[in-house]
């Protein structure tokens, strides 16, 4: 793989050029060859890291959704969830190539961060003229999407980010400005690109609106400076026009597949009781007493400030040495994005870790600009300057780390993750330690999954009261309901309807045991300070099953298993 410009003579000139040897020296050219190994070194580690991540409560979520997909169900009617459907499928593929195993979705998810720093060289060689760039922008966004750790990755933003830059690979280049114009025609390049953000809409609706920012690209770059201004703006509204179809018409195809998918299982009636009634209120607990001012604000300093000192200072590098006239287009299509995605986490009204997991990689190729104006300035001036742009590289990362919630830094917990990669796999506690979080304690749900394993048959379903949906994969049991975990029957608009068809279901098929766990208190997404146990106080119907057709075989670390009673 050729990183540097296919042609030299193409490659862009930036406004104000850092002083650079108009004949690089071997020393030069060793030093970029350098920065490759290291980009790539460090992309081979993170994904080492990686390979050990296991399920926060999401993953398990989609992984059981999938589970029913491949079973021959269908989300929210036979497993339900309120995210959107996109992400079930890519679980339910992983699921498919590698069974149950945690590690599958990582597989996945690393084969697709690969192709998508290939996708980021590919888009800055033709841009910019420099494929390096992109593997420093690629190597950027991977290290920010491992700090993430394993509860904020593989997530529907994660699978977007990488989404979005396959779509922006079928952009054209600049149209009149020399590089290659008669990709700016070619209808396939723009259906292809709608047909990924379509299926990135599938993942989170917001997501889609990238195709938008798109689209106004040819209205801009295949107009003449030199025409009046009138004729520059019919131009412009021309080339908008047909780029905004094709782009609509691609989206459309895998939102239609989508829909027809549920209608042809009959499901499309869940699909909309779901995402059109439950979620909404859902999305309103975060906009309680919130301004859009206020909110939008909020998501821009997030993403700015809060996830790692790497984005934040190679995208003030990049505005301290200028952005070239050829380095823009590529630069502000990506912010564009990027402000499209913004405006997408303050609609959630959530501000999780992993809803800004799709503008990284965007945001990495902006800030790989800064770096690798800076790493230029400091090879044209030797030994010296390459050692000051290594030591000033080494001290970046820790002025700032993405990793949030976790126990331990970043570094420290990297580590612990890599000398278990090492010992072949075999600490199993300490992937476990390592893969808790707060309530979802994955020591003591491995304890609880033995004991379902010895008291419940292989052909008997168990029933989980709380919110873990992790516990059924992980005791190798189906669940006798569609709730694979309690959130439906403890929320306040929705709580009465799904506790009668949760009882109805368990009625169809009784569990051999049911678990209720304590302490799992998620106010921002129930709207209250209550776990499940406390929340079955006013669950009478469930209750009564409890204290009439089960006994307490054991209590874990927060978990109560009960037992059928036999009859």
């Amino acid at each position: 793989m050729t990183l540097a410009a296919d042609e030299p003579e193409a490659a862009p000139e930036r406004a104000t050029p850092p002083p650079v040897s108009a004949t690089p020296t071997r020393f030069a050219n060793l030093a970029e060859r350098a920065l490759v190994a290291l980009c790539l070194g460090i992309m081979a580690v993170l994904f080492l890291d990686m390979l050990t991540f296991g399920h926060g409560r999401d993953q398990g979520i989609y992984t059981l959704v999938a589970r029913a997909v491949v079973e021959g169900g269908m989300p929210y009617r036979d497993a339900w969830d309120f995210k959107p459907p996109g992400i079930f499928l890519i679980y339910a593929l992983a699921r498919l190539l590698f069974g149950s195993a945690e590690w599958g979705i990582r597989v996945v998810e690393i084969v697709g961060l690969s192709l998508m720093s290939f996708g980021m060289v590919r888009l800055t060689r033709r841009f910019w003229g420099s494929g390096l760039i992109g593997l420093v922008a690629a190597t950027i966004a991977v290290f920010i999407h491992a700090q993430l750790e394993f509860w904020h990755t593989a997530q529907p933003e994660s699978f977007g980010g990488m989404l979005t830059i396959a779509a922006l690979l079928c952009v054209p280049a600049l149209g009149p400005s020399g590089l290659p114009s008669h990709a700016v025609t070619k209808a396939r390049s723009y259906l292809v690109a709608g047909f990924l953000f379509g299926f990135a809409f599938l993942l989170k609706p917001p997501l889609v609106g990238g195709a938008a920012i798109l689209a106004l690209l040819p209205a801009w770059w295949d107009t003449d400076a030199e025409q009046p201004t009138i004729e520059r703006l019919k131009a412009a509204a021309q080339n908008l026009v047909r780029p905004s179809l094709l782009l609509a018409a691609g989206g459309a195809i895998p939102i239609a597949l989508c829909i027809a998918w549920f209608a042809a299982r009959g499901a499309l009636g869940d699909l909309h009781r779901v995402l059109f009634v439950f979620t909404p209120h859902y999305t309103a607990l975060g906009w309680h007493g919130a301004t859009v001012t206020g909110m939008l604000y909020y998501a821009f300093t997030e993403w700015l400030q809060q996830y790692g000192s790497v984005p934040t200072v190679g995208l003030l590098l990049a505005l301290g040495f200028g952005i070239g006239a050829k380095e823009r287009p590529l630069v502000l299509l990506s912010l564009g994005i990027v402000v499209i995605h913004l405006v997408g986490v303050a609609m959630q009204g959530k501000f999780f870790p992993y809803h800004y997991g799709a503008t990284w990689p965007l945001t990495a190729l902006c800030a790989a600009l800064g770096y690798h104006a800076l790493f230029q300035w400091a090879r044209a001036r030797g030994a010296l300057g390459l050692a000051g742009f290594a030591l000033f590289v080494l001290f970046v990362p820790f002025g700032r780390s993405a990793t949030k919630d976790v126990p331990g830094s970043f570094l420290v917990r990297s580590q612990k993750r890599l000398a278990i990669v090492a010992e072949g796999f075999r600490d199993q506690r300490g992937l476990d330690e390592l893969n808790s979080l707060c309530d979802v304690n994955i020591v003591a749900l491995r304890e609880v999954s033995n004991l379902l394993r010895q008291e419940v048959p292989t052909n008997r379903p168990i029933f989980v009261w709380g919110f873990v949906p992790n516990l059924y994969d992980m005791a190798d049991r189906a669940s006798s309901t569609r709730y694979i975990y309690d959130i439906p029957q403890r929320v306040p608009w929705a709580k009465e309807e799904h506790r009668r068809i949760l009882m109805e279901d368990l009625r169809h098929r009784p569990p051999a045991a049911i678990v209720v766990q304590h302490y799992d208190i998620v106010a921002m997404v129930t709207g209250d300070g209550m776990g499940s146990a406390d929340a079955l106080t006013s669950f009478p119907e469930l209750q009564a099953l409890l204290e009439n057709q089960y006994t307490l075989v054991r209590t874990i670390d927060g978990f109560d298993v009960y037992r059928e009673i036999a009859r």
